[in-house]
């Protein structure tokens, strides 16, 4: 967890599809990090199935490709460090394609174990998905919120565990305002810019009213892309499925997130032979 910067960006100036949660465990593993501590706790850490070597590789089990979506979603392999553990869309890209492109393969089985994550490439990686020529089928046995929901509404088909969670469709973002906190400290920050908004979201002042509207419109925008994808495969009967609520298995399958309960993925790949 050496690029702090970046890691800062990514958590506190960008729109983010994660439950507040997991965001909130990372915050604190950055503080911990940032105070030079060991990190005594992260919710990223993986259970012991998902520590294994071959975690986030394919795998094949005949026509089939079981694809691992695991971890805090992000863009690229150098943003796993945000987390100490996740799922980079950039492979799970490369994952689809694989399986897309090998003619013995006739279906993907995507297993989400994910709080959702970072907003970049995951429309992009959903349209991906969608535009499949294989059968899709996403699970879950844990959890798929947020981004994750967002890129298993693009399966064809969706099951989840009684006991898992699904849901927290919503998008936000947050910014730091230090100014307070410096002004007790006796710092005062001289600012020369150019260009009306180049400053939005500097930690150095309050956002204006102006800037908070700007901040909402591009959340709002991500936020109906979010719906709209859910809407692709599956009509969701409680009008308010976009509220950010977390629902188990069961009633992930009642409103429509999912097309129904599995006992487990086995159930999914029994009904493929």
């Amino acid at each position: 967890m050496k690029n702090y910067a970046h890691i800062i960006s990514k958590l506190f100036y960008e729109p983010a599809v994660i439950t507040p949660a997991r965001h909130a465990a990372l915050c604190h593993l950055l503080d911990q990090r940032l105070a030079g501590l060991p990190a005594k706790i992260s919710m990223d850490a993986p259970p012991a199935a998902e520590s294994e070597a071959d975690d986030d590789a394919i795998t094949k089990i005949g026509s089939t490709a079981i694809i691992p979506v695991h971890g805090t979603l992000v863009a690229h392999p150098e943003d796993i460090a945000m987390s100490e553990c996740g799922c980079d869309m950039e492979s799970l890209g490369q994952m689809i394609d694989e399986a897309e492109y090998d003619p013995k393969i006739k279906r993907m089985v995507l297993d989400f174990r994910t709080p959702g994550g970072t907003v970049t490439k995951i429309p992009e990686t959903g349209r991906k998905l969608l535009s499949s020529r294989k059968e899709t089928i996403a699970f879950t046995d844990s959890e798929c919120c947020s981004g994750g929901l967002w890129l298993a509404s693009q399966c064809q088909r969706f099951y989840a565990t009684e006991s898992s969670r699904v849901g927290s469709c919503g998008v936000y973002v947050m910014c730091l305002d230090m100014s307070r906190a410096m002004e007790n400290e006796g710092v005062k920050v001289n600012a020369i810019s150019a260009g009306k908004y180049k400053l939005l979201g500097a930690s150095w002042k309050p956002l204006s009213d102006d800037e908070r509207t700007k901040l909402q419109e591009r959340v709002d925008k991500i936020y109906g892309q979010f719906k709209e994808a859910v809407a692709t495969y599956r009509e969701v009967r409680d009008s308010n499925f976009g509220n950010g609520l977390v629902f188990d298995g069961e009633e992930a399958a009642q409103i429509g997130f999912t097309d129904g309960v599995v006992e487990s993925i086995e159930d999914i790949l029994e009904d493929m032979v």
